[in-house]
């Protein structure tokens, strides 16, 4: 494993768990709730109406779709926005075991990021119209992912829960 991948894994790992760290501080029944409502809250043309459920699936699908692309695609191909329409539903049909699944999804996937080969690391793919290496492609997964917990801190705050600072991962010790 090359540091700069070691790297990652650690800090991934310590954002994932922060992640679920912030989501059980968000109440219950504000899961699907949206606490701004206008034309520009959206994700593209997926989704539009952004609930905390919606974010958290969005997360889920997108981390799975891109992981699975990267392992099977060829060097050079294109890598499509994620779409899973079965694990999206699977999801949002969770009822009270929504939280519980979704951590679970992201486990998986973070298990299966750390355990790419070289080779995936290595290789050049396309997504949204630039060229990035595998390594480089998980780094812009785990920039998304951060830009998403930037969400939930929003969300937390305007249910007036003081989300927990950024930085305070618990790892002593990271990358």
């Amino acid at each position: 494993m090359t540091s700069e991948f070691s790297r990652f894994v650690i800090l991934f790992n310590q954002l994932s768990q922060y992640t679920d760290a912030w989501l059980s501080c968000f109440p219950a029944d504000k899961f699907d709730w949206v606490p701004v409502e206008t034309s520009s809250m959206k994700f593209g043309e997926r989704v539009s109406r952004v609930t905390l459920e919606r974010l958290v699936t969005h997360l889920c699908v997108a981390e799975r779709g891109w992981v699975e692309q990267l392992k099977t695609c060829a060097d050079g191909a294109t890598i499509s926005v994620p779409k899973d329409p079965e694990l999206e539903a699977r999801l949002l049909n969770a009822g009270a075991e929504f939280l519980e699944m979704a951590r679970q999804i992201s486990r998986e996937n973070a298990d299966e990021m750390s355990r790419l080969p070289a080779s995936v690391l290595d290789k050049k793919v396309v997504f949204v119209g630039r060229q990035w290496t595998g390594m480089g492609l998980l780094w812009g997964i785990y920039a998304h992912r951060a830009f998403h917990l930037g969400n939930v801190d929003i969300y937390l705050r305007q249910t007036d829960v003081v989300a927990p600072e950024f930085f305070e991962f618990y790892a002593p010790t990271l990358a």
